[in-house]
């Protein structure tokens, strides 16, 4: 199975921390009309961290786990799996099929060399994959977040040390000149130096770039970044 567009992200769902993995290359590809059932199957672990997420030394057998679920599963319902949501000491794992025929069969199958695993499994009709576009599919603020982890990735193959600070170039564009100048003001005070601005053809014509000197770990970049989206959202 290809990981290459599997991306993972830290989340809250149903008020709980979460740490989801989602197929991102499906965006544009789905609904696929010929798989229309959601399958899912939860399994329990044995020694979740106190936030509810996998404990390392549990890792290598949940991906054990995860190995045997995606083949017997995308075998016996001709399923594709999209995504995975680890929280509340449970990885839950989401597929498509074609059918719901042999789909408790295959997990029992699936899990049937991990002994003292507890799981629940089920499914339902959804055509028009909500599951995937509403839960698993990361917000804009959490899209912004892969690309800086995938970014921050590169600089430290190549001996970047992130902790280091430097000024950081953000560019942000509008529909509009007064949600820009909102924007603009917004930053300012939060203490973005102002870069320049350009106007352009489009749907988001109104260009505006700020700066600021920080360090740019995942942790601070995300940070800044959400920060800019709520005053872009609020503009």
């Amino acid at each position: 199975m290809d990981w290459k567009d599997w991306k993972p992200y830290l989340c809250n769902v149903n008020s709980k921390l979460a740490s989801i993995l989602v197929d991102l290359s499906l965006k544009n590809a789905v609904p696929v009309k010929a798989k229309p059932w959601l399958l899912w199957t939860w399994v329990y672990f044995k020694s979740p961290r106190p936030d509810g997420l996998s404990d390392g030394k549990e890792a290598p057998t949940l991906y054990q786990i995860e190995d045997a679920l995606i083949e017997s599963v995308s075998e016996a319902c001709r399923a594709i799996p999209c995504g995975r949501i680890t929280t509340e000491g449970r990885r839950e794992f989401y597929f498509y099929g074609e059918t719901i025929d042999g789909f408790h069969q295959a997990v029992e199958g699936g899990m049937a060399g991990f002994e003292g695993y507890r799981f629940d499994l089920g499914e339902q009709m959804d055509p028009l994959w909500t599951q995937y576009f509403n839960v698993l599919y990361p917000s804009p603020e959490n899209l912004q977040c892969i690309s800086n982890m995938d970014l921050l990735d590169v600089l430290v193959e190549k001996g970047d040390v992130l902790t280091v600070a430097r000024e950081v170039q953000h560019w942000i564009y509008f529909g509009s000149e007064s949600s820009r100048t909102s924007f603009r003001d917004a930053a300012c005070v939060a203490g973005f130096k102002i870069g320049y601005e350009r106007n352009s053809e489009g749907r988001l014509p109104f260009m505006v770039s700020v700066a600021r000197t920080q360090p740019i770990d995942q942790k601070s970049i995300d940070r800044t970044v959400i920060e800019l989206c709520a005053f872009a959202s609020a503009a």
